[in-house]
C-alpha cells in the first residue's frame, strides 16, 4: 500500500454540540515489520472515547470542569509575569502514527510523550508537527521521541516513575509484547492513587494469548483494574473494512484503589 493521508474527527468534550476535531495522519507504505505506520481501528475508538474516560481520571478532574478555559487564562497571567505552570504530563507507549497522543493532547489539554520504536518515531514526529497548531490551539503539546520497551531503561529523556498517565492502543502483537508492555508501564507510572493506565485492545483470535497474559500480569505486578468495557469497531485494509471487537480498561495501583472494578457498557 502506498504512503497516504488520512483525516480522523475526533470529540474533545462530551458535549453532543461541540465541534469534532481533525487530526490529519501521514501512514507510509505499510509492511509486516512496521505495522506501527497504520492507524488501526483500536487507536481510533480509543481516540473518540478520551471524553468519556476523563471521569475516571482523577490527574484531570483536579483541575475542574472548566480546565482549558482556567489553564488558558492562568498560562497568560503568569506569562506576563515571566514563569509557566505545567500542563499535565502524559506517556503514550506504542504511538504509531499518534492518533491517540495527539487526541489526548487536545482532549486532556496537556502535555503528551509519543514514543514508538526509531524506524516508527521518524513518521510519528511528522505527523506531530503536522497537528502542532491543533493541539496547541486546545491547550496541549507533544514531544517525541524512541522508547524501546525491551531496553526501557535504555531512554536518557524519560526518568522512572514520572508519569500520572499512560497510554496504549492496541501495542500487542508477539508473545514478547505482554511482559515488556507491563514492565514499561511500571517502570514509568507514578506510585500514587490517582496515577492511571489506559489501554485498548482489539480481541482478536490469534493474538487472545497476549491479552489474557497482558491482563495477569499487570495484576501481578499489583495493578487493578477502575473500569472496563467493551466496544466495537473496524480495521480498513486495502479496499475493505472488518470488524474488530475491543476491549478497554483502565488500572490503578491495587494497594491504592481498593474498590471493585466497574464495568462500563457505554
Amino acid at each position: 500500500m502506498p504512503s497516504v493521508d488520512r483525516t480522523f474527527y475526533v470529540p474533545t468534550s462530551v458535549d453532543p454540540s461541540s465541534a469534532k476535531v481533525p487530526i490529519v495522519l501521514r501512514e507510509p507504505s505499510l509492511t509486516a515489520d512496521n505495522l506501527g505506520h497504520k492507524t488501526w481501528g483500536a487507536s481510533y475508538m480509543l481516540a473518540k472515547r478520551l471524553p468519556l474516560l476523563s471521569q475516571y481520571l482523577p490527574l484531570l478532574q483536579s483541575r475542574g470542569p472548566h480546565m482549558k478555559a482556567q489553564h488558558s487564562v492562568q498560562k497568560a497571567k503568569n506569562a506576563q509575569d515571566g514563569v509557566s505552570i505545567p500542563s499535565p504530563r502524559v506517556l503514550e507507549l506504542g504511538a504509531g502514527t499518534g492518533l491517540v497522543g495527539i487526541a489526548a493532547a487536545a482532549t486532556f489539554h496537556a502535555h503528551v510523550d509519543l514514543t514508538d520504536l526509531s524506524d516508527i518515531c521518524e513518521n510519528l514526529a511528522y505527523n506531530a508537527l503536522r497537528n502542532q497548531e491543533l493541539t496547541i490551539s486546545h491547550g496541549g503539546s507533544l514531544t517525541t521521541f524512541p522508547l524501546d520497551w525491551s531496553d526501557s531503561r535504555s531512554s536518557k529523556i524519560v526518568q522512572d516513575k514520572q508519569y500520572a498517565l499512560i497510554m496504549a492502543a492496541d501495542p500487542l502483537y508477539s508473545p514478547e509484547h505482554p511482559i515488556m508492555l507491563a514492565d514499561t508501564i511500571a517502570l514509568y507510572l507514578i506510585t500514587k492513587s490517582s496515577s492511571r493506565v489506559v489501554v485498548e485492545l482489539p480481541l482478536r483470535e490469534a493474538y487472545q494469548p497476549e491479552v489474557d497474559q497482558f491482563r495477569d500480569i499487570m495484576k501481578r505486578k499489583g495493578l487493578t483494574l477502575v473500569v472496563e468495557g467493551e466496544e466495537v469497531g473496524y480495521d480498513d485494509w486495502g479496499n475493505g473494512t472488518q470488524e474488530v471487537r475491543c476491549w478497554w480498561g483502565i488500572w490503578a495501583w491495587g494497594d491504592l484503589f481498593p474498590e471493585r472494578p466497574t464495568r462500563n457498557s457505554a
